[in-house]
């Protein structure tokens, strides 16, 4: 994971639909950069997976390739204590790339970072 894992991620909660072959799972962002995000679920993959995950913004449909770096599953009854998902790495986008970025850069602008 290396130093990548630690660059600053930015608290957004937002509807998201993923899944390997297609995106019927669903689930909420934890937080997010311009690398990555973390997917909050009670589905889980395993690292190394890549998953497609669709994001229905106000501005268009975020849809990207990522590749499951870590995940920690737990029940679905403890999601609202306990935070389990999966984190994601960003390796392309179908869709949206534009969006996803200018909703990074909103987030930092927000919190004066």
């Amino acid at each position: 994971m290396g130093e990548d894992r630690f660059k600053k991620r930015h608290r957004k909660r937002i509807s998201v639909n993923f899944g390997i072959d297609k995106s019927d799972k669903f689930g909420f962002t934890d937080d997010l950069n311009h690398d990555g995000l973390f997917i909050r679920s009670a589905v889980v993959f395993k690292p190394g997976v890549a998953i497609k995950v669709e994001i229905k913004h106000p501005q268009g449909l975020i849809a990207l390739i990522g590749e499951v770096k870590w995940g920690k599953k737990i029940p679905p009854s403890f999601l609202s204590k306990l935070k389990g998902g999966m984190g994601v790495q960003i390796k392309s986008f179908l869709a949206g790339e534009e969006i996803y970025y200018a909703l990074c850069d909103a987030l930092i602008s927000q919190r004066g970072e």
